[in-house]
């Protein structure tokens, strides 16, 4: 699985940039998937639809070329967004194949989408 990770930056969250980075990578690492492209959203754009902030484009032009399996986010609640919003994001990718993984909490985000195991060691790693 290829992946490409989303970060969205906001001003007051209670993640900084670099630890959503960390915990996406973290995942990547234990399910042996490799980064491809990481895209970042800078505070102050989480109040835009989604479609419009920062590196959506690219993420959907990647995903139209066939270049990603798996977009990677930390979980829903930080992608700052409606539940319309996410959902017309999850169905966009799954045009393309391509599925969404909450690094947080080790899940498929979509509907009917696979739980995974608790990954080992992925609570106690630093």
């Amino acid at each position: 699985m290829r992946a490409i990770c989303f970060i969205q930056e906001t001003r007051d969250s209670d993640l900084t940039l670099r630890q959503q980075q960390l915990i996406c990578h973290r995942a990547l690492r234990k399910l042996l998937w490799p980064c491809e492209l990481e895209l970042f959203a800078q505070a102050g754009t989480e109040e835009q639809p989604l479609s419009l902030r920062p590196g959506m484009v690219d993420l959907l032009r990647a995903a139209a070329a066939g270049e990603v399996d798996v977009l990677v986010v930390t979980d829903i609640p930080h992608l700052h967004c409606g539940r319309a919003e996410l959902d017309g994001l999850l169905m966009s990718l799954l045009q393309y194949g391509v599925h969404t993984f909450g690094a947080n909490d080790g899940q498929w985000i979509e509907p009917g989408g696979r739980h995974w195991m608790i990954l080992p060691g992925y609570d106690c790693e630093e």
